[in-house]
């Protein structure tokens, strides 16, 4: 799988989360890598979830500090999250019976022509449309995801 990859927002905070430091060094390399090779996308959705859990919910990251480790995602922040957005997550919602928020950001993988969403919320190889779920510390993620 060499195309563009959506990243969920769990994945971003993992890459921060100092309390599984197998899933913490996982989740940065497929982010440096992801980056690297310009395949990484995200949505403002994801960006403004980032923000709430990293600085405000779980607290990883100082409020005041937390732009320092977006601004590495912004050039990714290439997903739409607009009305046609919203209209396609309904669709998606509704038709594998996924939860609101998932939908919203799953629709703006779709319509950035995404091949992969990269989560660990969702079942690992699942079918979403176009959009194949990629759970990064499943046993074939690297393999998968074709990141060397």
């Amino acid at each position: 799988m060499t195309g563009r990859l959506f990243f969920d927002t769990n994945i971003l905070i993992y890459a921060l989360d100092p309390k599984d430091p197998a899933k913490r060094s996982m989740s940065m390399e497929v982010i440096t890598k992801a980056l690297t090779q310009r395949r990484l996308v995200v949505s403002p959705q994801i960006l403004h979830e980032c923000v709430w859990v990293a600085a405000y919910r779980k607290k990883l990251v100082p409020p005041a500090d937390i732009e320092r480790y977006l601004s590495a995602f912004h050039h990714a922040c290439t997903a739409p999250l607009d009305v046609e957005t919203h209209r396609l997550a309904i669709r998606v919602s509704a038709k594998h019976r996924l939860s609101w928020w998932d939908s919203i950001a799953l629709a703006s993988a779709l319509q950035a022509r995404c091949q992969a969403y990269v989560s660990e919320d969702m079942r690992d190889g699942q079918a979403v449309e176009s959009l194949t779920i990629i759970n990064p510390f499943g046993p074939r993620a690297r393999a998968t995801l074709a990141l060397t």
